[in-house]
């Protein structure tokens, strides 16, 4: 649970505050613990504060945060960290209406006026083949060779093993396409998204004549921390096929929450 609340007195040498909730003429926490990464010259008399109070339990509430009234950027309108490097702010300008979110210095959330939102630093990777077509031996479940790296945000795509590890728990976009170059007549194939052993998504292909034909496995699926993801492909002619290079072979994770 997190509050707002206005300092109202502050003791050094037991790093404690008393603070009244934002909004209320009533509510009132003594004997509060500072977190010790605020120094003592950020904790001015009627700044705000922000309480960290777990589970709903005052006795374990602390001030993790503080900021000073009528601070730039429209009038109390920026939540810091003792060092200024992680932020909130929602008027960096005059009348700007817009909210900002810096992490370590880095600007990771914006939302616009226009309720536009951009994460900066949310995972996103497009990789690609080269120019060299992968070969693709009958009945063989074959992992496809994304080898040419796009995009990588944070850096979690493996262009050598060609398989996506997730930093982060969260559900996550991934759509891999493929194109087989003539596959035979009648022939089944398919192209799959997996985590280990568990398929995440499918797409089976027959075609009605020798041709060029692609496929797409594509979903949303739930990944844990460092679960590993990688696209595979299985065709049963009976002899090789080879798949088109370079960007007919297309693979995209696009982390969504």
């Amino acid at each position: 649970m997190i509050e707002v609340g206005i300092l109202k007195n502050f003791d050094s040498g037991t790093y404690k505050a008393g603070v009244q909730l934002a909004g209320s003429l009533t509510t009132y926490f003594d004997d509060i613990s500072v977190a010790k990464n605020i120094p003592p010259s950020a904790l001015v008399i009627g700044n705000y504060v922000i309480l960290a109070i777990p589970q709903g339990n005052p006795r374990d509430a602390c001030i993790i945060a503080t900021w000073p009234q009528g601070s730039p950027g429209g009038g109390g309108s920026k939540i810091q960290d003792a060092d200024g490097d992680t932020s909130w702010d929602v008027e960096q300008s005059a009348d700007e209406d817009k909210v900002h979110g810096k992490v370590k210095g880095v600007e990771a959330f914006l939302l616009e006026d226009d309720g536009i939102l951009t994460l900066a630093k949310q995972s996103s990777v497009y990789v690609t083949a080269d120019a060299t077509a992968q070969t693709i031996p009958t009945t063989t479940e074959t992992t496809i060779e994304f080898n040419t790296e796009v995009t990588d945000v944070q850096d979690e795509f493996n262009t050598a093993t060609y398989t996506f590890t997730a930093k982060k728990a969260g559900k996550y976009f991934i759509a891999a396409k493929i194109t087989w170059n003539f596959l035979p007549n009648g022939i089944y194939a398919y192209v799959a998204i997996k985590k280990g052993a568990t398929y995440l998504a499918s797409c089976w292909m027959c075609p009605g004549a020798d041709s060029r034909i692609s496929g797409i496995a594509f979903g949303v699926v739930p990944l844990a921390a460092n679960d590993q993801v990688k696209a595979v492909c299985m065709q049963y002619s009976g002899g090789n096929v080879d798949l088109m290079p370079d960007t007919n072979q297309q693979l995209y994770i696009q982390k969504l929450a």
